[in-house]
Formats: structure tokens, sequence, C-alpha cells
């Protein structure tokens, strides 16, 4: 029986026994606090059998910033499955579940970090967030602008002083409207990041005037310096992080920084071929209710752009035709039988309204047909922060 589980203490030795099974968990989850905070802020869903879970998943739902749009975002992990129902299609049974019970909450995207990309595709989910990696000796800092006035202050998420200054930096671009899919952090889950993570120091740097204008998470470890989140609302902010690296690390360390796709960082190093750069997958994204993500979009110039939608077996409401106008600072979307300009799949459209491909590039890649000569584009935003389920 497929069912939204209830929260009792029978329930969750049962999902704390189910995840450890699946995901080979050494320790007694009914007791890690890390797995508790999340727990408790989710829906679980399940399959039971002879009063036994067989198959679960978790959904924890994030506030989050599509573009224009203030929502919900639904982050699942935790999928798993006993021996015995392996190969019994609970999970996808599992995934109807939860994309039906997310359509009535009217939460219109969920993420997921996958174990195979190929299975979770199957359901909708493609590719949307990917990390760029940089990591070099500290050699390569040698050259780096020391900005004047400046101050980094060291500490952990639970120091206020850093705290304060990380959460303002945090806040800047959650009130601009080129966020694509990125969440907006509640406190219980900045404090889960602090635990999960209990080696990271916080560093915050502060301007020639005294304002935070940059932040970074960093662990120290044996063989290299790991930075997995950097943030900063200026160049002085990134020069004051990076010289901060520069003075107290020797030349021989290695440093490994993570930063969002769209990153520029190599720029500010004098000698850029120090750097090894990589980008990598991350996190995949299902659209659960396209007509809400449409409306959270900007368009590049004004005018009208109309898509199409088919072949969505899981979320049949979101096949159909839209027309999406924008006429200076405001827009409007109907539903439309006219002929679309764009047509494709679910995955298709979400590698290019939640992912980093744009229709052009998705045209060329055989994703999208174009039916028209319109010239309208949907603005390619950032994803500034990463979050893993």
């Amino acid at each position: 029986m497929t069912m939204k589980l209830r929260k009792n203490k029978s329930n969750l030795q049962q999902v704390a026994d189910l995840v450890q099974f699946a995901f080979e968990k050494k320790n007694d989850l009914t007791k890690d606090e890390n797995f508790l905070s999340r727990y408790q802020h989710s829906d679980g869903y399940g399959i039971v059998e002879n009063n036994k879970l067989q198959s679960y998943i978790m959904v924890n739902n994030f506030k989050a910033r599509i573009y224009r749009k203030r929502t919900k975002i639904a982050g699942i992990g935790y999928v798993s499955s006993s021996q015995e129902a392996r190969g019994k299609s609970n999970i996808g049974k599992l995934m109807q579940e939860v994309f039906n019970d997310l359509h009535e909450q009217g939460i219109p995207v969920a993420n997921l970090a996958p174990f195979s990309e190929a299975f979770y595709r199957r359901y909708g989910f493609e590719n949307t967030i990917w990390q760029k990696e940089y990591s070099f000796s500290a050699k390569a800092l040698k050259g780096i602008k020391i900005p004047e006035g400046g101050r980094v202050l060291e500490g952990t998420w639970d120091d206020l002083r850093v705290q304060n200054g990380a959460a303002q930096i945090y806040e800047v671009p959650m009130h601009h409207t080129n966020e694509r899919n990125t969440i907006n952090r509640s406190y219980w889950w900045w404090n889960r990041l602090n635990t999960y993570y209990p080696d990271r120091k916080l560093m915050v740097f502060y301007d020639h005037v005294g304002l935070p204008a940059s932040y970074m998470f960093l662990s120290n470890k044996k063989d290299r310096v790991e930075v997995p989140e950097m943030f900063s609302i200026s160049s002085e902010g990134y020069q004051g992080l990076l010289s901060y690296l520069h003075v107290n690390y020797s030349e021989e360390k290695q440093i490994v920084i993570t930063m969002p796709e769209e990153s520029k960082l190599e720029y500010f190093f004098s000698e850029a071929q120090l750097l090894h750069i990589k980008i990598h997958t991350y996190m995949m994204s299902r659209i659960i209710d396209v007509a809400k993500v449409l409306r959270a979009m900007k368009l590049l110039t004004d005018g009208k752009i109309t898509i199409e939608v088919f072949g969505d077996e899981h979320c049949p409401w979101n096949n159909g035709k839209w027309s999406l106008v924008k006429k200076g600072k405001t827009y409007s979307i109907e539903t439309t039988t006219a002929t679309p300009d764009f047509s494709g799949t679910i995955n298709s459209w979400t590698k290019v309204l939640l992912g980093n491909l744009t229709l052009n590039d998705a045209i060329n890649l055989g994703e999208i047909k174009f039916n028209s000569k319109s010239n309208t584009q949907f603005v390619k935003g950032r994803v500034s922060f990463y979050d893993y389920f």
C-alpha cells in the first residue's frame, strides 16, 4: 500500500532502519541529530506490506527563488527500498504519489541528487545544477590584490559575529530576479549544515567601510584546504578572501574551491594556467507544474513566446500550449490553441527553463523543435548557492 506516512515512534524506527540499510549507515539514525532535523521537517512517502515499510522517499519543502517569483521547491532524498522490494517498481509508484501531492500543494519544482541520472530521467528529471571546481596550489595566489582597509573575521556558524555577516550577504541575491533554481535557506537548514560539517570554519570579509562583502566556508584537511562555498557581492570581496588564503597557507598547500557554474573566479589570478578547472553535474530537477514555472520566467525583450509540452506521462497537466507575454515589467500567461513557437518534452523544457541550456542551444541539439521565427528568448539566470538533499 502506497501512503503518506504519519510521524510516530514506530514509523521513525522503520524509516531509520530502511535508510540505514539502503545507504549503509553505521550509526543509529533515531539518535542522529542531522537525520532527525531533516526528518522532522519532511513528508515521508512509503509502501507498506504486512506492516513493514518496504520502500521510502523523504521530501523536504524549501523556500526558493525562481527568477521573478518566490516559491517553494521540494527536495527529494533518502530514496530507498528493502532487499525484497527491489525490482518491484516501488520507487516509480512512490514518485507518482509525490508528484501528485506536490501538484496539489502548488509546489512547481522538485530537486534531487541522483545515484543514476538515467534512472531519474525516466521520471522527468534532468541535470539543471552544475558546479565549477577550482583546484590549485597556494602558489597560484601569488599576485592576488589585497584590498586596502578590509579585514576578515574568522569563526563558525555558532559565532554571531560572522553568522550575521554571512546571512546578510546570502540574502542579497534572494532579492534579485536572476536566480533560476536557488533555495532560500531556513534557519533550521543552516543549523543542520553546521552540525553536518562540524569541521568547517566561516570567514567573512568586511570591506574598507566596514560592511560585509563576502564569506566562505573552509575546511582545513591534512592534504588540502576545501572551500565548498564562497560568495561575494563585489570584486573587493573575492580579493579579500583569496588574499586570506594566500597569507594563511604555504605555497605547497592544495586548495579546492567550489563555485557556481557561472563563476569567473579565474580572472582574479595572475597565472590562470596554474588552475585546474572542471565543471560537473550536481543536482537534477523535475518540473511539477510548467505553468507556474513559466509565470516566474523572464524574457530578454518585450514580446510573446508560445511553447508546447508533450509526452509528460507522470504529470499530464503539463501537456499543452502556453503563451508568455512581456510588456515592460508586466508579464501574463495563458493557455492557447495557437501554433507554438517551440515544442519539446518536459525533460527538454526542464533543461531550458531551470538549467543552463539556451533555446538556441536546445534547438541546435535537437532538444526543442523550432516552429516559427520568434526571436524572444528566456533570460538565463544563475544558481548562486548549492544545497544537497
